[in-house]
């Protein structure tokens, strides 16, 4: 049976190395410096017991997403990419690289992809879209904000619609989020969610993406270019700006695509129709001033105008009995 076992358990196994404890610690010291502190003490305990081949868990091998741990290692597992959170390059001390993320899932949860390696995110960077199905082997399980996530690494395995490997069905795992009010918001904030008021809203924005992995398509020369296919046949997004209140400040909230849907209350196919039919925009305005949300995002910095802003991922309209409620339990 595998279980999630804690810092002083690991401790203990090391020990049984013929180590003392002062060593042990020297050695975790060492490693958290090594990696500038992109890992926990927890994290770097097991990377030591790895080092000098003390199992903390058994090899798991394959392993449905609803059945992962923290900390278990060589991880087989197979997932349906349900969102791609794109690659960010990160600098910290005397390390710098890239990291990409996207959540996969199958019938029993969903879990987010950690890349570290150059050759995985040339793959992810061209190749990652919805729907696609994912392989992954010998990946590590960590657990951050809330989410599982699998991280993999050099070694690591990465396959995209292996063959005989069907994800029929997708079951949403929801994701712990700490909610706040906008005036305590710190930049980078993320899996945070608010509960405000729509005190106004401006005209959606249209623009052309690649129909192969949704990023923009700019116009070169008279034809549409994505950096990842090459010429393409552009289809449509959106994007929504308004700004939200809580009683403490208010905030500029940006909605993209879904969210956009969400918060105007219609399906894909009817936003799209606004984009020749702006004269219908108004009376969904009317609707959306004044409507109690909660919404779930993370926070971002706009350097040009130099405020934080708050990116949704999710958003539902508010029920009053629901907030009455709410706030008679917090009294």
């Amino acid at each position: 049976m595998i279980v999630n076992l804690n810092y002083d358990e690991i401790l203990s196994k090391l020990k049984e190395k013929g180590l003392s404890e002062e060593e042990i610690e020297k050695k975790i010291k060492e490693k958290t410096d090594q990696l500038s502190g992109l890992v926990s003490k927890e994290g770097a305990a097991h990377i030591i017991a790895n080092e000098l081949g003390v199992k903390i868990f058994e090899d798991v091998g394959e392993i449905k997403i609803g059945e992962v741990k923290n900390g278990m290692r060589n991880v087989n597992l197979n997932g349906k990419v349900t969102m791609n959170f794109g690659i960010r390059e990160f600098k910290k001390e005397n390390r710098e690289g890239r990291v990409g993320n996207f959540l996969i899932g199958d019938e029993t949860g969903t879990i987010r992809v950690v890349l570290w390696d150059d050759g995985h995110l040339n793959v992810m960077e061209k190749e990652i879209k919805e729907d696609v199905v994912v392989r992954v082997e010998n990946g590590y399980i960590r657990e951050n904000n809330g989410y599982k996530e699998i991280h993999l690494n050099k070694d690591s395995v990465f396959k995209l619609n292996p063959e005989g490997i069907v994800i029929e069905k997708v079951i949403s795992t929801p994701v712990v989020t700490k909610e706040k009010q906008i005036k305590d918001l710190k930049e980078e904030d993320k899996n945070v969610s608010l509960k405000g008021t729509v005190v106004q809203i401006f005209d959606p924005r249209f623009f052309e993406v690649c129909g192969e992995c949704g990023k923009r398509a700019n116009m070169e020369n008279g034809i549409f270019k994505c950096a990842a296919h090459g010429q393409v046949e552009p289809s449509f997004s959106s994007v929504v700006n308004c700004i939200l209140d809580d009683g403490s400040e208010n905030i500029r909230l940006v909605c993209f695509r879904d969210q956009v849907s969400d918060l105007f209350g219609i399906n894909p196919e009817e936003l799209l129709k606004l984009k020749d039919t702006p004269g219908d925009v108004e009376p969904l305005k009317d609707k959306i001033l004044g409507k109690q949300i909660k919404v779930g995002g993370r926070a971002v910095k706009n350097d040009m105008f130099n405020r934080i802003e708050f990116i949704a991922n999710n958003l539902e309209e508010l029920n009053p009995e629901m907030l009455l409620k709410e706030l008679e339990s917090d009294i």
